[in-house]
């Protein structure tokens, strides 16, 4: 099949990072996969940016030049998503709201039309009536949790497949577990506030100030310099910029405890990969989740924005090893349940069933 995937860009994220799995999974059991993203608009008050963004037609990046993934697919940056710019085809794969409304009046020709959702992206965009429009837009719907099914059924009244994303287990892995004392928690800064970094920095304030014992490692893309990281939370971590493959396999690996404070989250792949390399995880009840942290079984959930609670499931993980490695050890077991290659297989069956 020839496959035509509209990616809304190529930073750091969960979300490129599964439909890039997919892209070279897809390649590599001999489909054409076309990658196309859009170039990113310069500022109006910034000439540099104007000056390194000309106007013009499509350019290719190599596959190598993707530095935070192991990809070998060329991606084809476009002026616009525009049906001049995107090759004939047997699948089209939008996978944002921004690139479902640029391909939703494509002549068929560029292919069957799929919407790849890993987000109720209504709930935080600005564009939030244009996101919302996208769910009733005539595609073939996959979601990646069953919480965004849901959503999707009762708030739009539009059916989809579910196919959670699994972690790539040849990339995040521990073959032997070893244990810190005092504890290790790790978590995620990123600058969106539903992401819950500034609630996941109380709940370890709230800890540390009933005298609980913790190491704390933060991670995250946003900030190359911590300083201003470290004034705001108060207490001491180690700080890790942009790490991928093997050093951020480390640091999952390293930590006892994940911690999650995110408000939403259409699955959450940084949970998953620490998962599945043995640490417990902490988490707030984001909805998509949901498939894979059960609440005292496979992780401690406690509600969004209730830091209360969340540093009292912190506290109680930290504080009991026999517990920690309980749900460390469920929590692995449970991330295996998600494999890539029968989810390709599966994809590979829907595009057929359509075409």
């Amino acid at each position: 099949m020839k496959i035509t995937f509209l990616l809304p860009h190529v930073k750091i994220s969960g979300g490129v990072k599964t439909l890039l799995e997919y892209a070279n999974l897809l390649n590599r059991k001999g489909h054409a996969v076309h990658l196309i993203i859009p170039r990113e608009k310069p500022k109006w008050y910034r000439l540099d940016q104007k000056l390194k963004n000309p106007a013009g037609g499509a350019v290719t990046l190599k596959p190598e030049d993707i530095d935070w993934f192991d990809n070998r697919i060329a991606i084809d940056i476009v002026p616009e998503i525009l049906p001049k710019y995107v090759p004939a085809a047997d699948i089209l794969i939008a996978s944002s709201w921004e690139t479902a409304h640029a391909a939703a009046g494509f002549p068929s020709e560029k292919g069957r039309k799929f919407y790849f959702i890993q987000h109720h992206e209504a709930l935080w965009t600005k564009h939030k009536e244009q996101a919302r429009q996208t769910y009733g837009m005539p595609f073939h719907k996959i979601v990646i949790s069953h919480w965004l099914q849901d959503i999707l059924a009762k708030t739009y009244h539009q059916q989809s497949d579910v196919l959670v994303t699994p972690v790539n287990r040849e990339r995040f892995f521990c073959d032997e577990k070893k244990w810190n004392r005092p504890p290790r928690v790790c978590l995620l800064h990123h600058d969106y506030d539903w992401k819950g970094y500034a609630d996941a920095v109380m709940a370890v304030k709230k800890v540390l100030s009933r005298n609980g014992d913790l190491r704390v490692t933060v991670f995250g893309a946003k900030l190359e310099n911590p300083e201003a990281l470290h004034r705001t939370a108060g207490f001491d971590f180690d700080y890790y910029y942009r790490p991928t493959g093997e050093p951020l396999r480390r640091i999952y690996a390293d930590c006892d405890i994940y911690l999650c404070a995110s408000w939403h989250e259409g699955l959450g792949m940084p949970a998953m990969e620490a998962m599945a390399c043995r640490a417990a995880l902490v988490t707030t009840d984001t909805g998509g989740c949901r498939d894979y942290a059960l609440h005292n079984q496979t992780a401690m959930l406690s509600r969004p924005r209730d830091i209360d609670r969340l540093a009292g499931n912190l506290a109680a993980v930290a504080a009991d090893r026999d517990l920690m490695r309980r749900l460390s050890a469920t929590g692995h077991k449970k991330i295996h349940d998600f494999d890539w290659q029968e989810n390709c297989a599966r994809l590979i069956r829907l595009f057929e069933d359509k075409l």
